[in-house]
Order: C-alpha cells, then structure tokens, then sequence
C-alpha cells in the first residue's frame, strides 16, 4: 500500500462523507476521541489560556514569526479586477474568501507552533473568518 494510495483513499473519504470521515481520520491517526467536528473547535479562552502558559521569549519569537508570515502572504493577496473589452464583453477575475477554513496541526511529537501560524495566518489574511 503505497503512500501516494492512502492519500487518495483519504481524499476520497473526505469527499465523500465531509465531516463524519474527518472525525474518523482524527480518532485514527491522532487517537483522539471526538463525536462530532464542533468538539475539535477551541474557544478563545482556552487558545488565550495556552498563551499565559509559554515564556515570554516563546510568545516574543511566535509574535515576530506571524508577523513576518502576514507580511509575507499580505504580498501575495490578489484583488478583484474587471475590464470591459471594446465589444461591451466584461472580463476579470473575482476573488472571494472561503465562510472558514479547517486546519490540520499536528499534536504529539511533532506539535510545531508555526504549523498554525503558516496555516492560520493565510487564511486570515484571505479573509477567511
């Protein structure tokens, strides 16, 4: 069973059957025990709580690293543009944000901080609420 076959197999699942085969994939492969996708979903004050329990050198280094993310994808941002061709044909592309966005970070032995931030602050800056 070859890497690439899982990874089409997954795809396919979530495809097919959206948020009950994310569920499943979490309880596979992070072994963690949830119902539903809304019990994935952290509260603001829990992620506010995780803030006051690192050093204030950790959170400086996180501040400065999404910083320099934002500033990195505030550049690649694309706006909505249109003309109007001389036979009255209107042409352009409209860029509209996703409502939300899953996120996959990873917890364990690789739980890596910038994993949210180089996935979160894209969003973000996309205009995904």
């Amino acid at each position: 069973d070859s890497v690439n076959q899982r990874v089409l197999d997954i795809i396919k699942a979530v495809r097919e059957r959206g948020d009950a085969a994310l569920v499943e994939l979490t309880q596979k492969f992070d072994g963690l025990q949830v119902a539903s996708m809304a019990e994935l979903i952290l509260p603001r004050e829990r992620l506010e709580l995780a803030l006051t329990r690192i050093t204030p050198v950790q959170r400086q280094a996180l501040e400065k690293a999404a910083e320099r993310v934002r500033s990195y994808h505030e550049k690649q941002k694309q706006d909505s543009w249109s003309y109007t061709e001389a036979d009255g044909t209107v042409l352009g592309q409209k860029v509209t944000p996703l409502d939300r966005a899953g996120l996959y970070v990873p917890g364990g032995k690789a739980s890596y901080p910038s994993s949210v931030l180089m996935n979160a602050i894209p969003a973000k800056v996309a205009g995904v609420t």
